[in-house]
């Protein structure tokens, strides 16, 4: 929306901002909320506006937020609440292409004017010392491999005294409900454990303004209320304002109703215009009908005093107006026929041992029949895309069987399962027929949109395309994980509505979710609790059952914090990914399954990367456990020295016996030193091994000299043969140490050691760790795709999804580079968001040299010098 079409007359009744009162001109009127009196203004904004490239924007708005108030953010998909976000944030025009006009100026408090920040000028760092921020995509929220080090960043941004980092850290991550995941890497976590580690940063610093864009998003009902409890005591402790963004509006207030939402609401239309600015209860119910008609969701309590609680009417039981019917099964099936069916089934991380003891459920038995719609709910952790994962054949069963029809699943990420260029060419590669596609085109609403890119389309589109284009693959079951996630009212009911009328054309339907608002449009509901199956039962007899709820996530129990089961399980799905010789899990490593839960919102629980699988959790509070190999003990900015020492000596030798001498020295350390076998090390030498013997081959057949054995057809000369041999064991020994010194060091403790010993700046030693955040990420997301993919294709005659040729494995390295490409910016702009700049900063850890460093080097230098002292 541009601000000429504001400039054309602003809608009747329309109130800018509380400094701004208007008589209104038409009911319902706006209502305004009071300013809180007597504290300080935290932000101000005069007309402010915002509009992006595509033309989509947000405002004019003028108001201003104080201290210690809480504001809810309401509007439709669409009307610009992420962008608004995003300006005050400083993130438009810095990191996002946009025009902005009108002003806003955040105060940090100060008695003098230096304290006034304008996030559109000044950018990201120029907001950050006053504000936090959440996005949506808690997956690029968390931007360093360990989430105490991330958390720790706000706070060494602002220059906090370090002894006094380590317990704040600690203090955030528990109230969350994560402290045990302090020293846990980031890519082992799933998409909730994320989403809360993302909110503990952003409150970590203790910001004047918190803005929260779906905090609750992902999380089961006792995340929202550790999430809920710590932004109150946030607020309530600090006096930081707050601006939250948020769909799931009764979760958010608990048993307090609309008392419990914060007491203020700025309410959006569909435009991005400012409807209502007001007391949260006033707001609600004087525009609660037209926010319901534009697609927003309301609390329970104006629900029902705008016409009942949504559905009015069972899902599939009408069809939108001017839309074409779903597209049904080729050949119906008879309804209740059993088209999948699980039996005893042990369900566990596809790259697991087989063992029974990391299993995620156990003894589950399940039948998909034709012509239902069933539900799937259970806490965080508990499983629900574990079983999916399973029910599609994308992962084989510990146990038990799978007999029945292919099944097509629906990601939470529906972008991963874009195969095409444009919104029709993406119908297309289901290969139904034209009439159908066209008719389904106009079902989901995007026969406008049919030759934009798919990317390009709002959440709400994507997930609607993604379901849309799995349809037409034509699979007797159709899954779903968590499809209603993210989405406001309307888009919600289109994508259940896909789902009813799927099951009522005679496919059998699953669906995951832990939304209570999604159960109506279900027939049965299975419960996921405690490793097994309860159910299924009707949603009736689940709503009925408070305790059942309490155990399936779905009602806040009598405590908070991470469910016990949902502990054991994380623990007890480890993966059996490549450890280090120090006892860390390799970059990367992880399971197909992890996968699709780091690079998307995912439910189920991340793999183990302790030691000691017995051991208690630590916390923020403990220094980082030590790897037990010795040399991976020693400091890193030591190995890096000596390495470097040894290479210069290296390149200062031309005869091979000295250097044979210090390779089989430095091979034997290495393996004692990172208790390493042979056949390992032979392993990780291996590209050493063929550059020096082409190395050696080159010299050997090329360089002038004397010809011991001229009789060979090749000429050899004694010159060649000794400098190859030199050059040859040169690349062995620096190559070697390089992969000692990989091996030993951990990219924290590296960069932690560089700036404390070698004084790296800041800024580049955490965006390296970013980088590397990243890298650990990319065979993740990499599994995610080309699982992705496979579902896109026609199954095997067992119902096993499809292989991917060439021509599909570039398709997906290009969506690899594309979302890295994405993450990176997303990743840059976190980084901002906590302080990482070039000014003054505090360092939380430090590297001490030890007594041992000092050893190693001692004995390392003697050790060289007798080599070279024999060879003379």
């Amino acid at each position: 929306m541009s601000a000429e079409a504001h400039a054309a007359g602003a809608a009747p009744g329309r109130v800018q901002g509380p400094e701004h009162l208007q008589a209104p001109e038409q009911e319902p009127g706006p209502v305004r909320a009071p300013a809180p009196s007597g504290e300080p203004r935290v932000l101000v904004a005069e007309g402010l506006e915002a509009v992006l490239p595509s033309g989509a924007g947000v405002g004019p708005w003028s108001g201003e937020i104080r201290a210690g108030e809480q504001v809810l953010l309401l509007g439709p998909s669409g009307s610009g609440k992420s962008t608004l976000l995003r300006v005050l944030a400083g993130a438009i025009p810095s990191h996002q292409r946009g025009r902005v006009t009108g002003s806003v100026r955040l105060l940090d408090g100060t008695a003098s004017g230096a304290g006034v920040i304008d996030p559109v000028a000044g950018g990201v760092l120029a907001t950050a010392p006053v504000l936090g921020h959440l996005g949506q995509d808690p997956v690029d929220g968390v931007c360093l491999p360990l989430i105490a080090d991330d958390v720790a960043l706000p706070l060494e941004s602002a220059c906090t005294p370090p002894e006094r980092i380590g317990p704040r850290v600690h203090e955030v991550l528990s109230a969350m409900g994560v402290g045990e995941l302090a020293h846990r890497s980031a890519a082992t976590l799933s998409g909730g454990q994320l989403q809360r580690a993302s909110l503990a940063a952003a409150i970590a610093a203790r910001p004047r303004l918190l803005l929260l864009d779906e905090p609750t998003a992902m999380l089961d009902a006792e995340g929202v209320a550790a999430v809920r409890s710590a932004v109150d005591a946030a607020t309530d402790q600090t006096g930081c304002a707050l601006l939250l963004v948020e769909h799931r509006l009764d979760e958010w207030a608990g048993e307090r109703g609309l008392d419990g939402l914060p007491a203020r609401t700025v309410a959006l239309d569909r435009s991005g215009r400012v409807l209502a600015d007001g007391p949260t209860r006033e707001v609600l119910t004087a525009h609660g009908p037209a926010l319901r008609e534009q697609g927003c969701w309301l609390p329970r309590e104006i629900e029902e005093r705008v016409g009942g609680s949504w559905p009015a009417e069972p899902a599939g039981s009408a069809e939108p107006a001017g839309s074409a019917a779903l597209v049904p099964l080729t050949a119906a099936t008879p309804r209740s026929e059993v088209l999948l069916h699980l039996r005893d089934a042990t369900l566990g991380p596809p790259d697991g041992s087989g063992r029974g003891e990391d299993a995620v459920l156990t003894g589950a038995d399940l039948e998909i029949r034709a012509g239902r719609l069933l539900a799937v709910v259970g806490r965080n952790g508990a499983g629900k895309s574990t079983l999916l994962g399973a029910l599609s054949r994308l992962d084989p069963l510990r146990a038990g069987t799978l007999e029945g029809a292919a099944a097509g699943l629906v990601l939470q990420r529906p972008e991963s399962q874009f195969v095409a260029d444009t919104v029709e060419d993406e119908l297309a590669a289901s290969d139904a027929p034209q009439d159908v596609r066209r008719a389904m085109l106009e079902r989901l609403d995007l026969a406008d949109h049919a030759a934009q890119s798919p990317y390009r389309l709002s959440g709400g589109q994507q997930r609607r395309l993604s379901l849309g284009a799995m349809l037409l693959a034509d699979r007797p079951v159709l899954l779903a994980d968590e499809p209603g996630y993210g989405l406001d009212r309307a888009a919600h009911e289109a994508v259940l509505s896909l789902l009813r009328e799927a099951a009522d054309a005679g496919r059998g339907v699953v669906m995951t979710t832990h939304d209570l608002r999604s159960l109506e449009a279900a027939d049965e509901v299975v419960v996921i609790a405690d490793g097994r199956l309860v159910g299924p039962l009707t949603p009736a007899a689940l709503l009925a059952d408070d305790a059942l709820l309490r155990r399936a996530g779905l009602r806040v129990a009598d405590r908070l914090g991470p469910h016990p089961r949902e502990g054991t399980e994380a623990e007890r799905a480890g993966s059996s990914a490549p450890v280090r010789a120090d006892g860390s899990l390799s970059p990367g490593a992880g399971s197909p399954l992890s996968e699709q839960q780091s690079s998307a919102p995912a439910d189920d629980p991340a793999p183990r990367t302790a030691l000691d699988p017995l051991a208690r959790p630590r916390t923020a509070l403990d220094p980082p456990a030590l790897p037990r190999a010795p040399l991976a003990r020693r400091d890193p900015t030591v190995l890096l020295g000596l390495l470097t020492a040894l290479s210069i000596v290296c390149i200062t030798l031309t005869d091979p016996a000295p250097l044979l001498v210090l390779y089989a020295l430095l091979a034997a350390g290495t393996m004692l030193g990172l208790r390493l076998g042979p056949l390992a090390l032979a392993r990780a030498q291996a590209p050493f091994v063929l550059f020096a013997a082409g190395v050696l081959m080159v010299n050997v057949l090329s360089r002038p000299g004397h010809e011991p054995w001229p009789d060979l057809p090749v000429r050899v000369t004694s010159e060649g043969i000794v400098l190859g041999a030199a050059l040859a064991l040169r690349a062995l020994v620096i190559g070697l140490g390089a992969v000692a010194v990989v091996r030993a060091s951990d990219p924290g403790r590296t960069m932690t050691s560089l700036r404390t010993h070698a004084r790296l700046p800041a800024r580049i030693a955490l965006a390296l760790l970013a980088g590397q955040r990243l890298l650990e990420d990319l065979p993740r997301r990499w599994a995610t795709i080309t699982r992705a993919h496979r579902l896109r294709r026609p199954p095997s005659a067992d119902g096993t999804p499809g292989r991917l040729g060439p021509r599909a494995m570039a398709r997906c390295a290009f969506a690899l580079l594309v979302d890295a490409i994405r993450s990176s910016t997303r990743i840059a702009f976190a980084l901002e968001s906590r302080g990482l700049g070039t000014g003054e900063r505090t360092q939380w850890r430090t590297a001490a040299l030890t007594r041992a460093d000092g050893a190693l080097v001692v004995g390392v230098v003697l050790a060289v010098a007798a080599v070279l002292a024999l060879a003379r």
